[in-house]
């Protein structure tokens, strides 16, 4: 059986037909005669009929190389085209549309940009720092390629891999009767207002602490907190009441405030992941969990706690 047609086959038709003439034609095709001829041959037989007439010295088309003509410089322009396409779109640089949360301190993720960019200079990085809820429905919706997100939160439809563990710690006044102590536990606590989110922030990690809270008896007097992490340190450092913090967020200092472990701190503690839609990690997606896994913000050393 003929073997396939190709793309240089017909490229020495062409050329041929334009010419009319092998030994013009070689010399644009810059090869011998011969393997020109071989080429038309080799394209006859694939076709099932001639395309070319020699009659002497001369050299014309047939009726079905004349038809034949049209299609075959279609066919060389869809094939430019497509590479041209390629080319063009390979210079150009890929983006990826990453959200990282801002649940723990956002230091931890400075590295990430210029440590991407330098490995990955083909791919433009753009970064929307927001709530992990916020994110989730972003990569759902298709908005978000990849995402930083504090775990546990509702992530149905997405892939999310373990990066780094967050305990928490409490922030107390300075003049609080705790103070001076080195670690604290929920019952010492169970008198202080807590200032504390609210369920829609995170309804999947709200949850989570409910459970801890219900199974310790733990049921202060609660107090929404406000959205913004210096008014909510100014009303602790007031002694207005007590606040619990990933520990990253001990880098936020604030006058009259003092961080101090808790014995429950790794359970009510979250952790932090990089997800991605299920079934849709592309080249771009794969790079970035790979850049993540390699440099592990779990091996970023955790603050320690206030003395």
């Amino acid at each position: 059986m003929p073997k396939t047609m190709n793309l240089r086959q017909l490229q020495c038709f062409i050329v041929v037909a334009e010419e009319l003439n092998f030994r013009r034609a070689a010399q644009r095709l810059h090869m011998t005669q011969p393997p020109l001829s071989r080429q038309i041959k080799a394209l006859e037989d694939r076709l099932g009929t001639r395309l070319f007439d020699r009659r002497g010295r001369s050299t014309v088309l047939t009726a079905a190389g004349e038809r034949f003509l049209d299609q075959a410089r279609e066919l060389m322009r869809h094939a430019d085209g497509m590479v041209s396409a390629f080319l063009a779109r390979a210079e150009q640089p890929m983006e990826l549309r990453i959200g990282i949360t801002m649940v723990i301190d956002a230091g931890l993720f400075s590295w990430i940009e210029p440590e991407f960019a330098a490995r990955h200079p083909n791919i433009r990085l753009h970064v929307t720092r927001q709530t992990s809820v916020q994110s989730i429905q972003n990569l759902n919706a298709g908005t978000l390629d990849a995402a930083i997100i504090g775990m546990p939160s509702h992530t149905s439809g997405l892939t999310v891999e373990h990066l780094r563990d967050e305990p928490m710690v409490v922030g107390l006044s300075i003049t609080h009767p705790a103070a001076m102590r080195q670690e604290l536990a929920l019952r010492d606590l169970s008198d202080d207002n807590l200032y504390w989110f609210d369920s829609k922030q995170n309804p999947a990690y709200h949850e989570h602490c409910e459970r801890v809270f219900t199974r310790l008896k733990f049921n202060p007097p609660r107090t929404i907190e406000p959205p913004y992490y210096p008014v909510l340190l100014s009303l602790v450092a007031d002694g207005r009441g007590i606040a619990l913090f990933p520990s990253s967020l001990q880098s936020v200092k604030h006058d009259g405030v003092v961080y101090k472990a808790l014995s429950e701190g790794e359970e009510l503690g979250i952790w932090i992941g990089v997800a991605y839609r299920k079934g849709v990690q592309s080249e771009v997606v794969s790079a970035f969990v790979q850049f993540l896994k390699e440099r592990k913000l779990a091996a970023t050393p955790s603050l320690t706690c206030s003395p």
